[in-house]
């Protein structure tokens, strides 16, 4: 019997949070989250970025830490801050956001019927018997947009139904998948 090949669209905790960190990172007015004050105490800039793309390719590699809660990977991500209290209280921030309404329910609905049709289609054609596509709620990807059984689509990738179509395409032919 052959197996059955299984679609999984999600948002990742682990990677909405490395955007979230980074997102932070730059202090930007219309970049959320955006913090007055600069409150948290995070790595400096030249440890900071290699370090989240770090974490962002070694989440993807495992395809465990995608779809895992941060509770139980807090260790992995302590290294980005400079204490415990700024790291407690960004997770904190976090959390109120990611899990209301306006988080992560917001972003796995983003994605209507008639393109999880188109995904799951485009997923037929591969030779993959499983994949990952994992939602963000940032357009930046820190690292890889594709390690094997996990995929990267931002929810502005998935606007337009055509363009979304096309980056998976580009994305699984990178992979070396067709």
């Amino acid at each position: 019997m052959k197996p059955e090949r299984i679609l999984t669209v999600e948002a990742s905790d682990s990677l909405n949070f490395l955007l979230y960190v980074h997102n932070y990172a730059k202090q930007e007015k219309h970049c959320y989250p955006y913090i007055p004050g600069n409150p948290w105490n995070l790595q400096e800039q030249s440890i900071l970025r290699p370090l989240l793309q770090q974490l962002w390719n070694e989440t993807l590699a495992d395809s465990t830490y995608p779809s895992l809660p941060i509770d139980h990977q807090k260790e992995r991500f302590r290294s980005l801050f400079c204490d415990e209290i700024s790291f407690e209280y960004c997770l904190d921030t976090f959390y109120s956001w990611w899990g209301s309404m306006a988080g992560s329910m917001a972003i796995e609905r983003f994605v209507d019927q008639d393109s999880h049709n188109s995904l799951y289609t485009l997923f037929l054609l591969t030779n993959k018997e499983q994949l990952t596509i994992n939602l963000l709620y940032e357009n930046d990807i820190l690292g890889s947009p594709i390690v094997d059984n996990q995929l990267v689509l931002s929810l502005r990738e998935t606007f337009v139904r055509e363009e979304m179509i096309t980056t998976m395409q580009d994305r699984l032919t990178l992979n070396g998948n067709k």
